[in-house]
């Protein structure tokens, strides 16, 4: 999985950003809200050479920004593969795509440099401060 962090931080460079709704612009990714159940948080769809993601209309604004970037890594790595993202179940996965995906959001989320400035607190606060599962600082 180390083939992942240069491939964010290329796209995090190009496009000067590191918001997953602006990447999902700039690379053609249409995001759609749906009214899914609530333990559905998102779903990344590749259909005839378009790309999609779904998110669940339902979601916090911190909660949308993980689940996108998120799904922008299946976009992203997993091209071709349509991948859901479950409350319950990705974020605890051992499968390998839901795993690259959580890699990929955080470092989109949170860059080592900032991770270094707060090295010093735990991780459980970490999350808190960025409004991320920790679960996505653990694979680092």
């Amino acid at each position: 999985m180390s083939y992942i962090k240069p491939i964010v931080n290329n796209l995090v460079k190009k496009y000067n950003t590191n918001d997953p709704f602006e990447l999902a612009d700039y690379l053609n990714v249409t995001i759609k809200y749906w009214n899914f159940p609530l333990e559905i948080k998102g779903i990344y769809q590749y259909e005839k050479r378009n790309k999609f993601i779904y998110l669940n209309k339902h979601l916090s604004h911190h909660e949308k920004l993980y689940v996108c970037g998120h799904e922008l890594g299946h976009a992203i790595l997993h091209t071709k593969i349509n991948c859901t993202f479950l409350k319950h179940h990705t974020l605890f996965s051992t499968n390998k795509f839901e795993n690259e995906a959580n890699l990929f959001c955080s470092y989109l989320l949170i860059s080592d440099e900032t991770l270094q400035q707060f090295s010093s607190y735990p991780l459980e606060q970490i999350a808190a401060i960025f409004c991320i599962p920790i679960e996505f600082l653990l694979i680092r």
